[in-house]
């Protein structure tokens, strides 16, 4: 949690981002609310429609461990990615192994 109270977006995800990845990223949201309180640790979800703030509200973004993050799935989780041609990429995907993924 406190290695990723300054990023600005989280990205979860796992080979299909349809069980795994969705609920590592709501177990994050509620443990950083936990964690900084309603009013500190606001999170803005992305997703199908409007983005939904859990937490926080207009006005309340902070510096510091109240500032608000998106929390993303990744659409298609890995399996998509490296079919969309980012997985080989290096800048994009780190210790990527054709082998293992193929």
């Amino acid at each position: 949690m406190r290695t990723l109270q300054d990023t600005d977006i989280v990205v979860f995800h796992c080979m299909l981002s349809q069980q795994r990845g969705p609920s590592a990223a709501l177990k994050y949201i509620r443990e950083r609310g936990r964690l900084l309180g309603p009013k500190e640790g606001g999170v803005v979800v992305e997703g199908e429609g409007e983005d939904v703030v859990v937490g926080g509200g207009e006005g309340e973004e902070k510096e510091g461990k109240g500032k608000k993050q998106k929390v993303a799935v990744l659409e298609g989780g890995f399996q998509g990615w490296q079919a969309l041609g980012y997985g080989e990429d290096e800048r994009l995907t780190e210790g990527y192994v054709r082998d293992i993924w193929e």
